[in-house]
């Protein structure tokens, strides 16, 4: 009699934005850009999410790491105490985010969210399916409430 394993197309160790593999790897990322491109790191990766189109589960991820760095850069507040968060957001003010980056994130993490998505679908059934939800819709919901310069 075997015992049956439920995989993870990715690691996740934590609820957290940045607190699983595909996010790690989208923070070194930014973490490498040059700071006049940040901003766009985070553009592009939230355009991808909120183009409409079904996402991966790694685009979700990515997703959600870089709308979690667009409200800590909007309000100076981490949004998460992971140590995988990019280190450059502790300085307020390290990176620009308009009102277009915040509400493009907003977008995205409604993609992220919507039924059937594949982020829904890895928590699917998990003991922590409630906690994972709640940790995105808070971020959107901080996010709608963040003052943009």
């Amino acid at each position: 009699m075997g015992i049956a394993i439920r995989r993870r197309v990715m690691a996740t160790w934590q609820l957290g934005p940045f607190d699983n593999d595909d996010a790690v790897e989208w923070c070194d990322a930014l973490e490498a850009a040059t700071a006049d491109r940040r901003a766009e790191l985070v553009r592009d990766t939230l355009a991808v999410a909120a183009a409409g189109r079904a996402l991966t589960a790694g685009e979700a991820a990515r997703a959600v790491a870089a709308a979690a760095a667009a409200l800590q850069s909007l309000s100076g507040v981490p949004f998460s105490n992971s140590a995988y968060a990019p280190r450059f957001l502790a300085d307020r003010g390290a990176m620009a985010v308009e009102s277009s980056i915040r509400d493009l994130a907003v977008r995205a993490l409604g993609e992220v969210l919507a039924n059937g998505s594949a982020w829904r679908l890895r928590w699917a059934d998990d003991i922590e399916e409630e906690e994972a939800l709640a940790v995105v819709e808070s971020l959107r919901s901080h996010l709608i409430s963040a003052v943009t310069p």
